[in-house]
């Protein structure tokens, strides 16, 4: 009984959650080395790798009120017909909440491993102005 409810939330998933990655908007930072500079009140999104059928994903964890995580979303790189575990890039949304700066830190591991560090991390730096 639990394979047909899994399959059928991960069909619902697969097609809801490229709709949310539109509705997402704001510059968009791929590279932990570039500045993050924003005026108060604006958004902006990350777009990391990721690939969530190797049960990994991608947690944000922002340091201060400066910053403000809206929201994400995973979005899946086109693939060819009948093909499985393509990877994509999870997108994170923010909004610059009040001047200063921040620091996101974001973390790739596997949710279900408890105790077990991130595979991989990547931090972001931001000022609000």
């Amino acid at each position: 009984m639990r394979r047909p409810i899994i399959a059928l939330a991960l069909a619902l998933a697969a097609f809801a959650l490229p709709a949310i990655a539109q509705e997402l908007s704001g510059d968009v930072y791929t590279d932990p080395a570039t500045p993050i500079s924003v005026a108060n009140g604006h958004a902006f999104l990350v777009a990391l790798p990721s690939n969530p059928t190797t049960g990994y994903s991608w947690t944000a964890s922002v340091s201060n009120a400066s910053v403000e995580k809206e929201g994400s979303a995973y979005q899946a790189h086109p693939a060819a017909t009948g093909m499985m575990g393509v990877g994509g890039q999870q997108i994170f949304s923010f909004e610059g909440n009040a001047k200063g700066t921040a620091t996101i830190t974001f973390s790739y591991a596997r949710p279900f491993e408890k105790g077990k560090p991130a595979a991989k991390t990547s931090i972001f730096h931001v000022t609000v102005r």
